[in-house]
């Protein structure tokens, strides 16, 4: 007789251990472990992390340093210049020494002081200081780049809008998945019952095998949606964590109720067609600024008035023991007179620029309008969808509770019972559909008239956002 093998304690532990180790690395890691935020939290990171609104800050922030460089302009330029000149030119050599008030009267004594002099040094140390008195371009050039990074301000609160609806959208997305996904479940947990009420009565001997067959079927077909709405809350996740602005876009899952939007009826919401949109307010400052780009240009036909004033030091030796200490004041006045027409061809440019930027603004403001009216039509409808959804849903129900029974008691078909099912599937997912299209038809509302962001992140600044 065959003896059983014997194992030794070591070879024990090195199976023990194996098992160990595939036990580990066989299994993915548990779903728990993926990151999940509510609505709130996710809003509050794509403010902070998504890549196009912190573009669009960088871009606010260039144009408020616009600004301060414009206003420089306007203020005192004050510049410090040491320099050391060699040189044995006649005319210089003859300057720097008088500058350095060591002429003398033998100097004159002889001609060939002038025409062929040594060579002389000369260390010059000048503070200079210019204040433009009347400098129409600059004024006009600091007031029109404080406007354009007022809106530049317009633009980021609207590009952080919009990030906070594409969010929210994603938000929703995720969990219209996760219900597609627990439909799809019952779904697949119904059509197992069918065939299991049909594989009985057919080994009774009170079936058919086609129905069989047919049950069969549906439990592929449920199976292959089921992996369907799995894929599809894969994506949503990635999506969401694509809209917060996460790198690489790990799947990010959601926690919490869904955000509810204000009904349109509700007191004290925004009446439908009230608009107040950031990007309507940034055009209106580019209009503006396109008007004082025509004073700009007109300012071209008047004088610049500015002060100067320096002070001069000279020293042969070393810029540390200086010669001669000296000043100068003045004022001084440049007039453009003729510049080849270019003034005017300019001032031309300006005024057409100023005809398109109204032009532009006008076709804003329209399209606004359009949104904010599709948004309320779109509310409107989904929530009569939602209603009917509901109805739907309620008839479904009730007939493949019906059906089922009839099928169990031999009063019904199998194809029946399959094409209710069928029908139920349908109004589970239509009733998802409706919830989601409801609450995003809300928030689109509130995109269109421009008061997402106010609702979503309350502690936004209305119509500016802090520049870091």
């Amino acid at each position: 007789m065959a003896q059983p093998a014997r194992f030794s304690s070591r070879t024990a532990l090195t199976v023990a251990a194996l098992l160990l180790l595939t036990s580990i690395f066989s299994f993915p890691p548990a779903a728990s472990a993926m990151e999940a935020v509510d609505f709130r939290q996710a809003v509050t990171r794509t403010r902070s992390d998504n890549a196009f609104v912190s573009a669009a800050g960088e871009g606010a922030l260039a144009a408020r340093r616009d600004a301060d460089a414009a206003r420089g302009h306007l203020l005192p330029s004050l510049r410090f210049e040491e320099k050391f000149v060699r040189t044995t030119v006649p005319a210089e050599a003859f300057g720097l020494k008088m500058n350095q008030e060591k002429l003398l009267a033998a100097d004159f004594a002889d001609v060939r002081n002038f025409n062929s002099p040594p060579p002389r040094n000369d260390f010059i140390a000048t503070l200079s200081l210019e204040q433009p008195l009347f400098a129409p371009k600059a004024y006009y050039g600091y007031g029109m780049a404080k406007v354009e990074a007022n809106a530049k301000d317009q633009d980021l609160y609207r590009r952080k809008e919009e990030a906070v609806y594409r969010v929210l959208a994603a938000v929703l997305d995720v969990i219209t998945a996760r219900r597609f996904v627990e439909v799809a479940g019952h779904g697949l947990s119904d059509a197992r019952e069918h065939l299991r009420i049909a594989e009985s009565l057919e080994a009774a001997g009170m079936g058919l095998a086609s129905d069989g067959l047919r049950a069969k079927v549906a439990v592929a077909s449920a199976e292959s949606a089921k992996v369907t709405a799995e894929n599809r809350l894969e994506l949503a996740r990635r999506r969401l964590a694509l809209a917060m602005g996460e790198p690489g876009a790990p799947p990010v899952d959601v926690t919490g109720p869904p955000p509810e939007f204000p009904d349109p009826a509700t007191p004290g919401d925004r009446e439908p067609g009230t608009i107040d949109r950031a990007d309507l307010r940034a055009s209106s400052l580019r209009v503006a600024n396109a008007v004082r780009y025509v004073r700009l240009r007109r300012s071209g036909y008047l004088p610049d008035i500015g002060l100067s004033a320096a002070y001069q030091v000279d020293a042969e030796d070393s810029p540390f023991s200086p010669d001669n200490r000296s000043w100068k004041v003045g004022v001084g006045l440049a007039w453009n007179l003729f510049d080849g027409m270019r003034r005017e061809a300019e001032l031309g440019k300006a005024v057409a620029e100023r005809r398109r930027a109204q032009a532009y603004h006008r076709g804003m403001l329209d399209q606004a309008a359009f949104e904010a009216a599709q948004a309320d039509l779109g509310v409107k409808e989904a929530t009569l969808r939602g209603e009917i959804a509901r109805a739907a849903l309620a008839s479904a129900e009730e007939g493949a509770r019906l059906l089922k029974s009839r099928y169990e008691n031999h009063l019904g078909r199998m194809v029946d019972l399959l094409d209710a099912q069928t029908a139920l599937d349908g109004a589970r997912a239509a009733r998802i559909l409706a919830e989601n299209d409801l609450r995003l038809s809300r928030a689109r509302r509130l995109y269109a008239s421009g008061g997402l962001l106010s609702f979503a992140a309350p502690d936004a600044e209305n119509g500016k956002e802090k520049i870091r």
